[in-house]
């Protein structure tokens, strides 16, 4: 049924009962009477009927009127059908009821006062403080004299602001009164958004009844838990006593309550402990979840002792404050003081009860029972009682003033009253607190209404940026040295031989690594002026990733084309012929380097590279468990920063693979001529370690700032001085030891081991140039051991040796006693061989050891033979002995007499090996070429093939 169809009922049935009536009332038929009539629903109040005493004779009869009250015969039920039927009895029987004085319950009342809008009579209520009564358009004449929830709002708001707490969550009950309290509430807060926040806000449907008992459990656990996972502190309670008890009891075993938590609730205008009611808990629990707790509650009587109350309040204090029962014979005391003063201003102007209380109802202002008397709107505007639930110990005069902690069990609840709220002379003003009584907290003052978050700036500490950019520093002046020192000597033999224009390639990569590393530790902490700070940022984060990059193309670049071309020497062996020359490997790391910049620039192009703020999640504060810290950090990313990267980690790593991979194959190669070799190689090495382990930095949590900069720092310190020691510390001490380069070239040399068997298929034109270099090794080899026969003869009959040494046979075991002393120049070898032959000529033969030492050449001459193996490689040989048809030119002074002592040797040689003096006859010219090629393979060949080829680039 709607609003206007129940309006419309009413009215049929209030003139069905309408008649004229025209009876007087009993009295004083000298003063005029206004008849008011009670409906009360509760109980009796003794001071209505003191209170009309007081104003009938003191105030009213001033002006010759008088109140009148003619009340129900005896209570009505709070039920709408009951008091609908007795409001309308009332109008029948009285046609000149001028106002209706009522203590209804708030759903019986909305439907009289609706209907008494039809009839203009004015409703006056000293119980009910329910906000949708306070619509002016749908309840015209009604009127509050207890302060509405309005009031009881602003008062929280005033808390609120009091204690500095600015986030809350608010609890209600369904249901029209405590729905709208909580919109009031919210809509007084979202007018300052910038001071409040509503930060959860819940409805709680509880429904009475022992079946609904575990859903309301479980919608109550439910709903607690929210609040701890929202870290709602300061919570505000709407609901009845029951309601109360439950959700107080779930409170304390989901540990809701204590130093971190603020429960306000709206308080029940009753006397009565509801907090010993029965519930699931213990009294005990009830009494520590409660324990803190603040409510809002209307006053009984005012507790403003510096008011200026009149003999009549004074009296009816005396008479009725100690009345036990009738928590609101206060207000309606009042209420009858307030009909006085309105109907006392009626003197002045002659008005309806309707214009009456239209006009000069907000205009009543007087001390009353319950403190200022004062209305707006139909509402009054009173005082409000601020009161806390402290647990005490209960003494033995009654009293409970020793207060009890969570772990104690002997504990009682006793109410405090701590603020009163009051306004000001002007009704527009909120309500101020003044303080009654210290309000007592569980922890060392009011509760936080958050856990407080404070944003930290997480950055590389100054001290730890300080250090290693010092070390840093020391690394970019010891590459600086080393290159100062590098174009110095840049002449040198040893330098040259080191192509140097790559080492200086290398130098300045590992100078710009060393810069990365400072520029790593930069961060905005390092600025005064935070105006700036973005915009420098945004420029030194792509120069990190510039600079870092290009270092290591500059520094790993130059050592892998250094490893390939030493690679390449030893696995084709035909590449020397032509040469490898600097420009080639200079070309090489400009391919490379023009590869890192084109990436580089469409990096920056398409995708820029900036500065961007992250936070991370908060941490709670070990000192204090109500701060959480939120850190937050500078990054320099983009948008698709990971693509970016995976591109360059997969080009980089397989260049770094493939270097890795040619160092190991050249692992036991040492060239003399390319005198850095071996140390390049192991650079390579290290270079991979540091990169791959300094790849698990990303693993780090971005929280570890220090440790990750510091590792990053390690590993790129680490293979960079590495680098740089490895490199040029050998050459200083090269240059040191021969400072003019006066001293020859060490020979070349390579070192074998041994290797597994492996099968290859082996073509036709393989293996005839298998079986001619057998042949020549067989020929060598017979004539090693024709040698080696007759100096163990010589050596076991020294006769023999004495008779049969020719200045030839001086000659070659000369050459093999001081065949070691390779390290001097051609000029000072020839000298000293005609020397030495004087000498041997001259030693006593007794000497044996000379033929000794000679004998263990030969023998090494032949191991060294057998250590020779074809290469991986089919049909490619890294050592192959000279066929009868290559001609080597042969430098010594010397090899004449070799040539004289290899062929008297020949003719004395025994049958054995017929085919090899058969072709020694016929070849003596093949004879020669082969050996003076075997005996100039380590010192000839190669060194002109290294020096020749190889080290031409620099000379020229």
């Amino acid at each position: 049924m709607g609003t206007k169809s129940f309006r419309l009922f009413l009215l049929v049935i209030f003139l069905s009962y309408v008649h004229v009536d025209e009876c007087s009332f009993p009295g004083n038929v000298n003063r005029q009477r206004i008849v008011l009539r009670s409906l009360f629903t509760h109980s009796h109040y003794p001071s209505v009927h003191f209170a009309l005493e007081q104003v009938n004779s003191q105030l009213l009869s001033q002006i010759n009127r008088e109140l009148y009250l003619n009340g129900t015969e005896s209570m009505i039920t709070c039920d709408v059908g009951t008091g609908i039927k007795t409001f309308f009895d009332m109008l029948h029987q009285s046609s000149s009821l001028n106002v209706l004085f009522t203590d209804t319950c708030q759903h019986v009342l909305s439907y009289i006062s609706e209907t008494a809008t039809y009839f203009h009579l004015p409703i006056i209520s000293f119980t009910d403080n329910d906000l949708s009564l306070l619509a002016k358009d749908r309840y015209p004449y009604f009127y509050h004299v207890v302060p509405s929830d309005h009031a009881h709002n602003l008062v929280r708001k005033e808390l609120l602001q009091y204690f500095n707490w600015t986030r809350f969550g608010l609890i209600y009950q369904h249901g029209s009164r405590y729905t709208l309290v909580a919109n009031d509430f919210s809509n007084l807060t979202v007018m300052d958004v910038r001071q409040f926040e509503v930060n959860l806000t819940r409805g709680l449907a509880y429904r009475h009844g022992p079946e609904w008992h575990d859903d309301n459990a479980r919608y109550i656990q439910s709903l607690l838990r929210d609040f701890k996972e929202r870290d709602v502190r300061i919570i505000i309670a709407n609901f009845n006593q029951t309601i109360a008890i439950n959700m107080f009891c779930h409170a304390a075993r989901e540990h809701v309550y204590g130093s971190r938590y603020q429960w306000i609730i709206l308080g029940y205008p009753s006397s009565s402990a509801w907090w010993y009611e029965s519930s699931d808990c213990s009294q005990q629990e009830l009494i520590r979840a409660i324990n803190g707790t603040l409510q809002t509650r209307v006053p009984r009587l005012s507790v403003d002792d510096a008011q200026n109350r009149s003999n009549d309040v004074l009296e009816y204090l005396k008479n009725f404050s100690n009345i036990e029962q009738g928590y609101f014979d206060g207000y309606a005391y009042d209420t009858i003081w307030s009909l006085g003063y309105l109907y006392y201003s009626q003197s002045v102007n002659n008005l309806s009860s309707t214009e009456l209380f239209r006009e000069h109802f907000q205009d009543i202002d007087f001390i009353g029972a319950t403190g200022r008397v004062r209305y707006a709107n139909g509402e009054r505007i009173g005082e409000i009682l601020v009161e806390q639930f402290v647990a005490c110990r209960q003494m033995s005069d009654g009293t409970c003033s020793i207060p009890c902690y969570e772990e104690e069990n002997d504990c009682n609840i006793t109410v405090v009253k701590v603020f009163l709220a009051k306004n000001s002379d002007s009704k527009d003003d909120p309500p101020t607190l003044y303080k009654l009584n210290p309000i007592l907290w569980h922890g060392n003052g009011p509760p936080r209404d958050r856990t407080n978050q404070t944003i930290e700036f997480q950055h590389v500490y100054l001290s730890v940026f300080i250090s290693i950019s010092i070390c840093s520093g020391i690394g970019l002046f010891i590459s600086c040295a080393f290159l100062t020192f590098n174009i110095q000597f840049r002449s040198h033999r040893y330098i040259r031989m080191s192509s140097p224009l790559l080492n200086n390639l290398i130098l300045c990569g590992c100078m710009l690594a060393y810069a990365s590393v400072i520029l790593m530790g930069i961060n905005s902490s390092l600025f005064a002026r935070k105006s700036y700070t973005k915009m420098i940022m945004n420029i030194v984060c792509p120069i990190r990733v510039w600079i870092l990059c290009i270092s290591f193309t500059l520094a790993f670049g130059s050592m892998f084309s250094k490893t390939w071309r030493v690679h390449s020497i030893f696995t084709n062996i035909n590449i020397t012929k032509k040469g490898i020359h600097d420009s080639r490997l200079l070309a090489l790391v400009g391919i490379l380097l023009l590869t890192d910049l084109t990436f580089l620039i469409s990096w920056q192009v398409f995708d820029p590279i900036h500065q961007q703020l992250i936070y991370n999640l908060p941490i709670r504060s070990k000192s204090n468990p109500d701060i959480d810290i939120i850190p937050y950090r500078e990054a320099c990313r983009s948008k698709n920063m990971s693509l970016w990267f995976v591109i360059l980690i997969i080009y980089k790593g397989l260049l770094m693979f493939y270097g890795s991979f040619l160092a190991w194959k050249t692992r036991h190669v040492t060239i003399s001529g390319l005198n850095d070799s071996r140390y390049i190689g192991l650079s390579v090495y290290i270079v991979f370690i540091c990169c791959t382990l300094g790849s698990l930095v990303a693993f780090i949590p971005s929280e570890q700032i220090q440790f990750s900069y510091f590792l990053r720092a390690f590993f790129i310190g680490t293979c960079t001085t590495a680098t740089v020691c490895l490199v040029f510390v050998p050459k200083i001490v090269e240059v040191y030891r021969d400072p003019h380069s006066r001293k020859r070239q060490p020979r070349v040399t390579s070192r074998f081991h041994d290797r597994a068997k492996r099968s290859a298929v082996v073509t036709k034109q393989q293996l005839n140039a298998a079986l001619a270099d057998n042949h020549d090794l067989k020929l060598v080899l017979a004539m090693q051991e024709q040698t080696i026969a007759r100096l163990c003869e010589e050596l076991n009959n020294p006769q023999i040796r004495k008779d049969t040494l020719s200045d030839s046979e001086t000659v070659e075991l000369d050459r093999l006693i001081i065949s070691d002393r390779e390290d001097e120049d051609t000029e000072e070898d020839d000298d000293h061989e005609h020397s030495s032959i004087e000498s041997i000529q001259n030693y006593p033969l007794t000497k044996s050891k000379h033929v000794a030492r000679a004998v263990s050449l030969c023998l090494l001459n032949k191991v060294q033979m057998k250590q020779l193996y074809w290469p991986e490689t089919v049909g490619v040989g890294r050592y192959s002995i000279p066929s009868q048809n290559d001609q080597y030119h042969v430098s010594s002074s010397s090899s004449s007499a070799r040539r004289i002592f290899f062929r008297q040797t020949y003719q004395t040689s025994s049958d054995t090996d017929k085919d090899n003096s058969r072709l020694l006859e016929t070849a003596p010219n093949a004879t020669k070429s082969t050996y003076d090629g075997l005996i100039t393979l380590d010192e000839h060949r190669l060194n002109d093939m290294i020096e020749t080829d190889l080290v031409s680039s620099t000379n020229s």
